[in-house]
């Protein structure tokens, strides 16, 4: 979408995302997450590894929630983004985080496009 690609060629030029308060200006149809997904889609179609790392560090640090863990982690799964990945399966695998994240649209969405994900996550629980 346009939002996206705006945000994405102004950190080409200047190596820096804009705060969340000006990633919803800029996008009126997309949350911060959704866009920041978007964005690390991009990086990842692009090969801008640098932004990947931004938006994959800003969505773990800002954004993971019970809410949005599966979601993040399916998009952290479909581009390649094993930090990213590593610390949603960590936050999942909180006892109290995932009797409420299994009750989202997201995990549903994880579950019918990542199977592999659910069954690393099932072998890390008998670890």
């Amino acid at each position: 979408d346009a939002a996206t690609f705006q945000i994405l060629l102004r950190f080409m030029y200047t190596d820096a995302l804009p705060g969340d308060e000006q990633l919803i200006r800029n996008s009126s149809t997309l949350s911060v997450v959704e866009l920041l997904q978007n964005l690390l889609a991009a990086a990842d179609m692009y090969h801008l590894e640098r932004l990947k790392l931004v938006c994959a560090r800003r969505l773990l640090e800002r954004h993971v929630s019970t809410d949005t863990v599966a979601s993040i982690l399916c998009f952290a799964e479909l581009h390649d983004c094993l930090e990213l990945k590593k610390a949603c399966i960590d936050f999942f695998l909180v006892k109290k985080n995932f009797r409420k994240a299994v009750l989202t649209e997201g995990y549903l969405w994880l579950m019918q496009t990542s199977p592999s994900v659910i069954e690393e996550m099932r072998e890390r629980i008998g670890d």
